[in-house]
């Protein structure tokens, strides 16, 4: 992959110049509470409430450095509008490191960046383009944007971190003009739109050292939605859905639902796990899941197969089940990415329904 990165890059970077308006008006954000036209002031926020932000004076020609990936080049980068906790000195044309801005959460941040731009970011070899479209705002020519964000709780958040919306050149361009910050009450007790947990009726790691790989090695992150979570210790963890099972065989299908997507660093490869079950045949017990059918196509696109098969017999007289062992299918092919657990140990998971 690390080779492809150049080549993207160089690939359109004879690209016609852009054509659009530069502001005449200092880069400016405003803050309103759902609705849109009411100020947000000083009223709390919670985990799961939603901040309109309106933003005016931004330059849709402006941001053409920083990383090669996902935006090439001499391409505007456009900008980052994140909820999060960011560190008082957080600016990045001050030198402020990457780890002042560790309170905001990829769920919590717009990506606001002109059509004309977005239109310009490599779909192939790599889908680029798709990366950004997931968080996407548009800039319109005369610089104005409203980008919707919903709260989400930082992980991690500094003991003097500021809470906040912040705006700042994305992947890694600098323009001071553009470091904006208005604070945020907000207030880490449940309200009314906190995201209720779900169950966790299957606890599963997938293979042992999984999401440290995809954490530290690849720079990337595992993320859990709809009846879905990953815990601290890096264990999936997925809801019940239902059961068929023969009271009188124990053949059968557990069903549990949830969305477990993986990605590395630029999301150079996404994949996803979802709506695992558990099948009881007569020729064994498998795990079956709905996967990715590429790398690099997350959730847009998956069907099921059968990820594990399981050391584990049928018995009717059973809900519960710790610490079951078993093996990856052989060839686990779908999507190739996973190719290498084929055949090896899966990491032990306990289900109950």
């Amino acid at each position: 992959m690390g080779a492809a990165i150049p080549l993207v890059a160089a690939l359109i970077l004879g690209s016609a110049p852009l054509a659009s308006a530069t502001p005449d008006s200092p880069a400016s954000i405003q803050l309103f509470a759902a609705d849109g036209t009411t100020p947000l002031g000083q009223t709390a926020v919670h985990e799961g409430d939603t901040i309109v932000v309106h933003g005016t004076g931004f330059d849709p020609m402006a941001n053409t450095d920083g990383l090669p990936v996902p935006v090439p080049p001499g391409v505007p980068h456009g900008t980052f509008v994140a909820f999060g906790a960011f560190a008082p000195d957080w600016r990045p044309s001050q030198d402020a490191p990457a780890e002042a801005r560790v309170g905001q959460q990829r769920a919590a941040t717009a990506w606001v960046m002109s059509e004309d731009a977005l239109g310009r970011v490599p779909d192939s070899p790599f889908d680029f383009r798709r990366t950004i479209r997931q968080q996407w705002v548009p800039l319109a020519d005369d610089g104005s944007f409203t980008a919707t964000l919903t709260v989400k709780k930082p992980a991690t958040a500094a003991p003097d971190a500021v809470y906040g919306v912040y705006s700042y050149a994305a992947a890694d361009a600098v323009n001071a003009d553009e470091e904006l910050s208005v604070p945020v009450n907000f207030d880490p007790a449940p309200g009314p739109n906190a995201p209720q947990p779900a169950a966790e009726d299957l606890v599963w790691g997938f293979a042992p050292g999984y999401t440290n790989l995809v954490k530290k090695d690849l720079q990337g992150g595992v993320t859990g939605a709809e009846g879905a979570s990953v815990r601290p210790d890096g264990q999936l963890t997925f809801q019940a859905d239902g059961a068929d099972i023969d009271a009188a065989t124990g053949h059968g299908t557990v069903r549990f639902t949830g969305s477990v997507v993986s990605f590395t660093r630029f999301h150079l490869a996404e994949i996803a796990l979802e709506n695992p079950w558990i099948e009881f045949t007569a020729d064994g017990t498998y795990l079956s899941a709905e996967t990715s059918t590429g790398n690099t196509v997350g959730n847009d696109h998956v069907a099921r197969v059968r990820v594990a098969r399981l050391n584990l017999d049928a018995d009717p007289s059973r809900t519960s089940f710790e610490g079951v062992t078993g093996a990856f299918t052989l060839p686990l092919s779908q999507p190739t990415a996973l190719l290498p657990y084929s055949g090896q140990p899966i990491a032990p998971l306990s289900f109950s329904y």
